[in-house]
This record gives structure tokens, sequence and C-alpha cells, in this order.
């Protein structure tokens, strides 16, 4: 079996955090659905998610979700959380992380990721690697309002945009009540910014 054959500790808070939400909880998630989103741009796949907890506030879905990154029951070094967003107003494929984290993909084999870009501004470009398979496409992605609120809020994790989704990993949040409200607390301002390209 890939991934734990019990429930990680800390299970039973997320599910007391998702119910007293009346957000859906599911332990043993659909992994197809995670899935379809690889591969990945910039993070590296766990061998199986567990621990969703979704929501819909329309447009959009919500999905935060712990990635567990060991196969069977050995408990990884690093436990995490992070957030797949679906919504119609994502355009464009960009992804970048801000910082070295355990989830960041060092390896690359097949099918090679976006190529390395810049983006020509200083601020942004000295402390983001930027994916992309043109300049252009990260710098409409990565506009300067979300750049500047980014940049602003000291942002450290990955975010991969594509049409009509988004990753985001905040780095150092563990599985815990508290995270999960930071997270789903900080998704809807990246989002809402994120589509307001540039006319």
């Amino acid at each position: 079996m890939i991934g734990p054959t019990m429930d990680p500790p800390g299970s039973g808070a997320m599910a007391a955090w998702a119910a007293a939400r009346a957000v859906v909880y599911s332990p043993r998630p659909d992994q197809a659905w995670f899935r379809r989103w690889e591969p990945f741009d910039t993070m590296i796949s766990p061998s199986c998610f567990l621990n969703a907890c979704s929501y819909s506030p329309s447009p959009s879905q919500v999905v935060l979700v712990e990635p567990w990154t060991e196969e069977g029951d050995e408990e990884p070094l690093v436990r995490t959380v992070i957030a797949f967003v679906t919504h119609p107003g994502l355009q464009l494929r960009a992804a970048a992380h801000l910082g070295e984290h355990f989830l960041t993909r060092l390896t690359f084999i097949d099918p090679p990721p976006p190529p390395t870009v810049t983006l020509g501004d200083p601020a942004w470009d000295q402390v983001a690697v930027t994916r992309a398979y043109t300049q252009g496409d990260a710098q409409r992605a990565f506009h300067p309002e979300l750049r500047a609120l980014l940049l602003q809020r000291g942002f450290r994790g990955h975010i991969e945009l594509r049409a009509g989704g988004a990753i985001v990993y905040l780095a150092d949040r563990l599985p815990t009540p508290a995270h999960l409200s930071e997270l789903a607390h900080v998704l809807p301002e990246i989002v809402n910014v994120a589509i307001r390209y540039p006319r």
C-alpha cells in the first residue's frame, strides 16, 4: 500500500476543523483527482495525499490536503499542507518558488518542467525562481500586482498557476487547525489578485 496504513497523528484535529466549518473532510481522498494536476513544475510529487478538506466558494473549488512524501507507515521528516484551487479566471501557466523547501523539485527526469525565466523585476528575480514556457507568460501570470502582494506579505513557498487552477504551498506550515485556517485565509487574496491580469 502507498502511504500509511493508519491515520497520521493530527488527523482527528483536521477532521474536527473541517466539521466546525461545514467543510467536506476525507481522510483518504481520491488520488486520481490530485494526480491530474501532475507533473508539478516546481514541487516533488508525494506518494499520496491525505486528510483533504474541500469547500467551494463560488466560482472556485478549494482543497487543502496533506502531501505524504514517504511510502508506507514511515512518517515524513517534515509534514505540511498544500492547497489546490480551481478558478475559471486563472488563464496562464507559470510557477515560482521563493526559497528552497523540502517540497522543492531538485531533479527533473521526464517530462522536463518549463524553463527558468526572469521577469526583469530585480526585487522579484533576486528572491524567486520562476518557470514558464515564455517570459511573457511569466510576466503576465505573475503580474506586478501579484508580485507586489507576495513580496509585501513575505511569501515563502511555491505557487504553480495554470489555466483554471493554482497550487499554493506556504513554507513551514503543518497539517494543524491553525495552519489550515491560515492557508484558507491567504488563498482568496492570492487568487483574487492573480486573476486581475493587466489590460
